[in-house]
């Protein structure tokens, strides 16, 4: 990918960026009620928070962390209601998309920030980058997107998809340790965000990976693989048959 070389000042800094990464064993959760909106957080030994999911006003649920326990039953509880809802017999796998069928993903013209913009070398290398990722998936089928939606999240997707992909790539400043003094030192760190939407069931996942800002094509195959997993393992079995 031809992306512009950032720094070679970073090539010996091992990169921990501060409030990406949490490491540590969840012991309680603690929920949060603000106007009308519930957040649900996960809380370590520490005291430490992290943001597992949320709800809105209109009961919709956005999940942050989709292998945290609590995120797990919450999404199917959700998934048992709508069913119910809807009249179906949550343990009737008819009408679901068989295991081998194809999902059909809208991935959005990927948002970058300001900084990134103007290390991009070749533009829209970051976006052909992210997007070989899904083309090369067997069983994920990208969809022209309808040039008259704009790149923001709709609460219902274009006909014939199933999920919506909205990729965000930034550039961040972050400390690291240096591995020769062994002391904290500045760093270039590159950001991969992206929220998932599926239309049915609806759910919102959230997904995020970073690392230094010189391995940002290593960065964004861990990053295309964390979205794959949450379409494939997580909205894929639940999809409707077309």
């Amino acid at each position: 990918m031809a992306i512009h070389a950032w720094s070679q000042r970073v090539g010996t800094l091992w990169c921990a960026v501060a409030g990406l990464l949490i490491v540590g064993c969840a012991s309680n959760y603690h929920t949060a009620n603000v106007g009308g909106e519930q957040k649900v957080y996960r809380v370590d030994h520490q005291g430490g928070k992290t943001l597992v999911y949320e709800t809105d006003v209109q009961g919709r649920i956005t999940i942050y962390d989709p292998e945290d326990p609590m995120a797990k039953r919450q999404a199917a509880a959700q998934e048992v209601a709508m069913k119910k809802a809807e009249g179906l017999d949550p343990a009737n796998s008819a009408g679901k998309r068989q295991p081998k069928e194809p999902i059909y993903v809208d991935l959005a013209p990927v948002e970058l920030d300001e900084q990134m913009q103007k290390a991009e070398r070749a533009k829209g290398a970051v976006a052909d980058q992210i997007r070989s990722e899904f083309v090369a998936d067997p069983m994920i089928k990208l969809v022209e997107r309808n040039q008259e939606r704009s790149g923001l999240l709709k609460p219902h997707l274009s006909a014939g998809v199933d999920v919506e992909v909205a990729p965000k790539v930034s550039l961040k400043e972050a400390y690291g340790i240096d591995r020769k003094t062994g002391k904290p030192a500045k760093i270039l760190a590159v950001v991969f965000e992206a929220t998932i939407t599926s239309q049915a069931p609806p759910a919102t996942y959230k997904v995020s990976e970073s690392g230094y800002a010189q391995r940002n094509l290593e960065v964004s195959k861990r990053f295309a693989k964390q979205v794959k997993q949450v379409i494939l393992e997580k909205i894929g079995p639940n999809i409707p048959v077309h």
